[in-house]
């Protein structure tokens, strides 16, 4: 049971993680660098999300049949998960927004750029509703 549950975290972690790499590769329309920097942090969420296989293990308790979960290494397990996770979701959201708001204000008069940054600015609905959606998955 414990391996299932460690192949469902992995699994749930890298799929969600490879929709925000779908996104930004779209944003960037396939840049082959972008491509590779967020394929690499994509597979560093991966090896990150494989640490419970080694961090975690079942045990026994007493003469039951039951088991408990309880961590073997703390540090490998709280540095993988969060670490490449906040990274890789803190690059994505940073460069989808960045991305998304330059071209904004390429559409802008010079004279509303002052307002384009505000937070109810002058983004285009589709360019705010993009952001906003890339925030939730960050939060």
């Amino acid at each position: 049971m414990e391996v299932i549950a460690c192949a469902c975290f992995v699994f749930s972690r890298a799929s969600a993680a490879l929709l925000m790499y779908i996104r930004v590769c779209a944003v960037y329309n396939m840049d082959r660098t972008i491509v590779l920097f967020f394929g690499f942090t994509w597979l560093g969420v991966i090896a990150g999300a494989t640490t419970p296989f080694i961090a975690f293990e079942a045990l026994s308790i007493g003469p039951t049949k039951y088991c408990i979960n309880t961590v073997k290494h703390n540090y490998v397990f709280l540095f993988a998960i969060t670490v490449t996770s906040f990274i890789n979701d803190t690059l994505v959201v940073l460069a989808i927004t960045y991305k998304l708001g330059m071209a904004d204000i390429r559409r802008t008069q010079t004279s509303e750029l002052y307002r384009t940054w505000k937070p109810a600015g002058h983004l285009q609905k589709f360019t705010r509703a993009f952001i906003q959606d890339s925030q939730i998955y960050y939060w």
